[in-house]
């Protein structure tokens, strides 16, 4: 819903953060992580509303002007005690908000006014000069009149400096706001120690994850393509058309775009688009139909919002190995329309001219329908179009990064060693961010591989953070984010991920899995059973959603649904292995001596398993904790760190049942080898 109002609007970003980000990629991060702390708490003290975070930068908006001034020089003297160089520019105007974010002309003149400076300054306009001039203990230049990019009439801007330190009643350490001044410094750290301590014991004791909207502005819909072809034989690549935009569309900070699974579930439904807006909480729908594939491909794109109300209609043709560009102009068409603004790096993003190989382009699009069957057969035939396609283009990134997605299926599937896989699933990898080191999907697979295979935390979060940095409304950067987040046990950064990866593809069974997992990182277990039921509705009797309802019908102790779910795991890798007499007979046992003791009998078939290697010592572990046999689970633990199980991280994320060992010395120690942080209890 849009909200009209008067606003004072602050734009912020690093200054030179792209530059430092090619130059020092820890140090950038490093930077951004201290400026978002500063701003958060120092917005939030000035009564300031925190909208949205762009690459390094963010956006506020206040209701007085004094406000957000004061919030801006306190900002610039945090950041400068931390080094941290920053330019901000407040301007106010007139601003409509929808959800978390700030459109109309007062927006875009704040930015402009900010791109007025390269240096450590803070900026005005005339408006906010007017309200702040007789403020006593700040200096403030006039700098003239400039003329604004889309502003018909000149700006008044001026510098305003800070003369009176008095004014502030805050200090720095370690890059978090503490105590007025006046406190010791030993007694302020241990302040913040005895703070941190608790905070963290109440965040995981007596958790709930906030149901406050994201940080995102305008919610997207992309609705399934239309195919007016003629035929069904070309349904992929109308479905690869699709998946693109998405993936385009995505690239914009200021769009919330759902992912291409939850918009693919309304492909059948017979619901309204009111209905719709209601369930996803979407303000903006797009839909496409695809009306010419030859030499040339034509696609009319109609916008309208949750009222089906038509706000923009157009129509694209591009010849066939134009379509990127012709993706990359949508875009532009449709960000432009509902007022999100671009920051420079989206319009070059954008800008880039992105010539394909119609045939190169249509094999691409063909291997997709055999990435997500993970049999050999289907995983064989990917590979095989990928590779064809290599063939004529050799230089063509995501060939490259959809190579190592099948190579991680392969792998993880069991269907090729180790040793052969994981060096095929890097050398593409590597590639494709050779070819493209804007390619976000290459960065997403990277730091899977970079924190699941080699243990590198700070290089996993890099590529997560480029990852997202590139394609902002890419949940599964964002849930796999969140669970690395939960390994280190930085818990209030990983809530935040989670709750946008689940915004963003509310309806897709992996990302509902894995939202439930962070659910139980955060003792949220009645939550996490809610969503691993989801999962299980939309995807029933599939492994992936039933072992989601395991885990948290485990913890909320909620055993008829778990035997139900144990039963059915054994039926998904046993088949008719196991006779219907066997699984009347755990029944029976569980009826007659309970939950554990029906257990005790399961365990047989997993161990069956595991020791015909079929089962990883990591999620062997998981099944003997379960049982109450902690000392065979630490045997397993022990196996897996020696094996580099990628199940392993997750022992320190306090989403599995490992508490029964955290005073356990071999535990302990298999933490500190791995570099983990040692659990609260």
């Amino acid at each position: 819903m849009q909200n009209r109002r008067l606003a004072a609007i602050m734009f912020s970003d690093i200054v030179g953060y792209n530059s430092l980000l090619n130059k020092n990629e820890s140090k950038a991060f490093d930077a951004l992580n201290k400026s978002r702390r500063i701003h958060r708490k120092l917005i939030k003290k000035y009564n300031g509303r925190w909208l949205k975070e762009m690459e390094g930068g963010f956006l506020a908006s206040f209701s007085s002007n004094m406000d957000a001034v004061m919030c801006a020089i306190s900002i610039h003297r945090a950041a400068e005690e931390l080094d941290i160089l920053v330019r901000i520019g407040i301007h106010q105007g007139d601003v409509i908000f929808e959800r978390n974010d700030a459109l109309g002309d007062g927006v875009n003149i704040a930015s402009r006014i900010r791109g007025k400076t390269e240096k450590n300054e803070i900026v005005i306009s005339d408006t906010v000069f007017k309200d702040i001039k007789n403020k006593e203990g700040l200096d403030i230049e006039f700098l003239g009149e400039q003329v604004l990019k889309g502003v018909s009439n000149p700006t008044g801007i001026y510098k305003v400096v800070l003369k009176d330190e008095s004014l502030l009643d805050f200090s720095i350490d370690t890059g978090e706001l503490v105590q007025p001044f006046g406190y010791k410094r030993t007694t302020i750290i241990f302040g913040i120690l005895i703070i941190a301590a608790l905070a963290y014991t109440v965040y995981f004791f007596l958790p709930k994850f906030s149901q406050s909207t994201s940080d995102f502005g305008n919610s997207v819909l992309i609705l399934p393509f239309n195919n007016y072809l003629g035929t069904d034989t070309l349904d992929y690549f109308v479905a690869g058309m699709h998946d693109a935009l998405i993936g385009d569309i995505g690239k914009i900070s200021a769009l919330h775009v759902k992912s291409k699974t939850t918009s693919n579930a309304y492909r059948n439904m017979d619901k309204s688009i009111p209905e719709i807006a209601d369930e996803l909480g979407v303000n903006t729908f797009v839909e496409a139909a695809v009306l010419c594939m030859g030499d040339s491909v034509c696609l009319r794109v109609r916008l309208f919002d949750e009222h089906e109300n038509e706000i923009w209609i157009q129509d694209f043709k591009a010849e066939k190995s134009q379509i990127l560009n012709m993706y990359a102009t949508v875009t532009k068409g449709i960000s432009g329309q509902i007022g999100a603004l671009l920051t420079p790096e989206e319009e070059q993003q954008l800008a880039k001219s992105r010539i394909v190989d119609l045939e190169v382009y249509d094999t691409y699009l063909k291997s997709h329908e055999y990435w997500d069957d993970f049999s050999l057969e289907s995983l064989n035939k990917g590979k095989e179009y990928l590779n064809r396609a290599i063939e004529r283009d050799p230089d063509w990134a995501p060939l490259y990064a959809g190579l190592a997605k099948v190579w991680m299926g392969i792998n993880q599937m069991g269907f090729e060693s180790p040793e052969i896989a994981i060096p095929k699933i890097y050398e593409n990898i590597n590639k494709a961010l050779e070819l493209d080191p804007d390619h976000a999907d290459a960065h997403f697979l990277n730091a899977m591989m970079t924190y699941l295979v080699e243990w590198d935390w700070k290089k996993g979060e890099k590529e997560f953070l480029k990852a997202i940095a590139i394609n902002p409304n890419d949940a599964y950067s964002r849930i796999y984010y969140a669970q690395l987040l939960y390994i280190l046990h930085r818990s209030d950064e990983a809530e935040i991920q989670a709750r946008l990866a689940y915004e963003l593809d509310p309806l897709n069974p992996i990302i509902l899995v894995t939202y439930a997992f962070a659910l139980q990182c955060a003792g949220d277990y009645d939550n996490a059973l809610i969503h691993a039921e989801k999962a299980f509705s939309i995807d029933p009797g599939g492994f992936l959603a039933n072992n989601g309802v395991q885990g948290a019908a485990f913890y909320c102790k909620q055993y008829d649904r778990l035997i139900e779910a144990d039963i059915l795991a054994l039926k998904i890798f046993f088949g008719d292995q196991i006779d219907e007499e066997t699984y009347k007979e755990i029944g029976q046992i569980y009826e007659e001596r309970g939950y554990f003791a029906a257990y005790e009998r399961i365990l047989t078939f997993y161990e069956e398993l595991y020791i015909n290697g079929f089962l990883n010592p990591g999620v062997m572990a998981i099944l003997y904790i379960t049982g109450n046999q902690q000392e065979k689970a630490m045997d397993c633990l022990e196996k897996g760190y020696e094996l580099h199980d990628p199940q392993m991280p997750y022992i320190a994320s306090g989403g599995y049942p490992f508490d029964s060992l955290f005073n356990n010395p071999r535990f302990i120690a298999i933490l500190d080898k791995m570099n983990l942080p040692h659990p609260i209890h």
